[in-house]
């Protein structure tokens, strides 16, 4: 069965485009770590500096190796799912699929590359965390959507 990708174009052009706001701002974090742009915005809610993250979700330790090899299978069993929801030409479910693989892909170079990833968005009553994360986030919060309509209207 024949992918077509171009059918698609928007939706990759949107998440190529995240992906490369996401490199860019870890760049430059890495580049100026000591500098925290504007201090807080929003009285308090919001900062941007590096933070560097050498474990999981929310800095939970874990060993590198072994989460190198989990990324990397996670991964290639969401390649293998993103190619046949094109071939079912479901625009949602690529989306979703599309962001949390990229989102996955920019933080594994962190890991790759540095041996942590690079964190910049500061929510002080929450998390430190990057534009990756919120692709990884965003993409789930879709396919959950999705499995949730899915299953409302399988019940209609």
């Amino acid at each position: 069965m024949r992918i077509d990708v171009g059918k698609y174009f928007g939706l990759n052009a949107l998440v190529l485009i995240l992906f490369i706001v996401d490199r860019l701002l870890k760049i430059w974090f890495i580049k100026n770590p000591s500098i925290k742009i504007g201090g807080y915005f929003i009285s308090g809610l919001l900062s941007f500096h590096l933070e560097k993250n050498i474990g999981i979700a929310f800095g939970i330790p874990v060993n590198q190796i072994v989460l190198f090899i989990l990324i990397v299978i996670i991964l290639l069993i969401l390649v293998a799912i993103a190619i046949k929801t094109y071939q079912k030409k479901d625009p949602l479910s690529v989306l979703a699929l599309s962001l949390i693989i990229t989102g996955a892909v920019s933080n594994l170079i962190d890991r790759l590359h540095y041996r942590f990833v690079i964190d910049y968005i500061d929510v002080p009553w929450f998390t430190v965390f990057n534009l990756a994360d919120c692709m990884i986030t965003v993409g789930v919060g879709i396919l959950l959507i999705g499995v949730l309509r899915n299953k409302r209207l399988d019940k209609e």
